[in-house]
């Protein structure tokens, strides 16, 4: 990580990119989509300008375009490392650069397999870039494996020689991390590779309210893509694949409640006498 920060390491090589456009492609077209439709329905103020942070190719303002060209007027890429051009997207918004290079502010947007790659110091800085673009009350939806994933579900997921990936962010450490630059982390119950930060003094967000931000989303923002082709579809996305993780961690909240409070009735309920039992 040393290396990284002193600029003699380069995780965004030719070859890299090389591997990597087809599994571009595929998160763009597919999770991509989806991530933004969520943001979009949680965001809790209008969203007039949004933002893909680390575009790489762009790919996901392609996928918007076909699907939801109202909204995707709207929101802007950034790469810092691109691949060459033949494989660039070839949008208006998308731009190679930082995010100081853009013009703001920003209301939401995506992260979706970044950060990963970047070390503290790196992240540090993109956060005060992006603080300095945001709209007060801008919601991100960052995309990364946090430790309980890796541990559980991809133990290879670490792997800075292959795929660049540097480091892996609880929920307590991207706090720190954000905090400094003014985001209020909220963790994404049922969802250890995500988590929403919001850019704003630190408060309390639980499930009781994710879901209901999910249930009440801002009206401008449904309203924005409710009238183009795939808009219904869009809005579809967004709602259900939030509501699945939303109704499964509550569930689950639940289960464990009723678990303990049996587990409490066990120990309360008295023992019926036995005559025959051995003192």
């Amino acid at each position: 990580m040393t290396a990284v920060d002193a600029g003699a390491v380069e995780n965004y090589r030719d070859a890299y990119w090389g591997r990597e456009i087809p599994a571009a492609r595929e998160r763009s077209f597919g999770a991509g989509v989806v991530r933004m439709a969520e943001t979009l329905r949680m965001a809790r103020i209008p969203v007039r300008r949004g933002l893909d942070i680390g575009s790489g190719p762009g790919f996901l303002l392609d996928a918007l375009a076909e699907l939801v060209p109202s909204l995707a007027e709207r929101v802007h890429g950034v790469e810092r490392f691109p691949p060459p051009p033949p494989e660039r997207s070839r949008s208006p918004n998308y731009h190679v650069g930082s995010i100081a290079d853009l013009d703001g502010p920003f209301d939401a947007g995506v992260c979706i397999e970044v950060i990963e790659h970047l070390t503290p110091t790196i992240l540090a800085s993109l956060l005060r870039q992006l603080a300095g673009k945001s709209s007060p009350g801008a919601l991100y939806f960052f995309n990364t494996a946090q430790p309980s994933f890796v541990e559980a579900a991809d133990p290879g997921y670490l792997s800075p020689h292959h795929s660049g990936h540097l480091v892996v962010w609880s929920i307590a450490g991207a706090r720190m991390m954000f905090e400094r630059a003014g985001f209020n982390v909220i963790a994404l119950p049922g969802r250890d590779w995500a988590f929403l930060a919001e850019f704003g003094p630190p408060r309390a967000v639980g499930l009781e309210t994710l879901v209901e931000w999910l249930w009440r989303p801002v009206p401008e923002n449904i309203a924005l893509v409710r009238n183009d082709r795939f808009g219904p579809l869009f809005e579809t996305l967004g709602l259900e694949s939030a509501r699945c993780y939303l109704e499964a961690a509550t569930a689950d909240e639940r289960a464990r409640w009723a678990h303990g409070l049996q587990s409490e009735l066990r120990r309360a309920r008295p023992r019926r006498f036995n005559p025959f039992a051995r003192k």
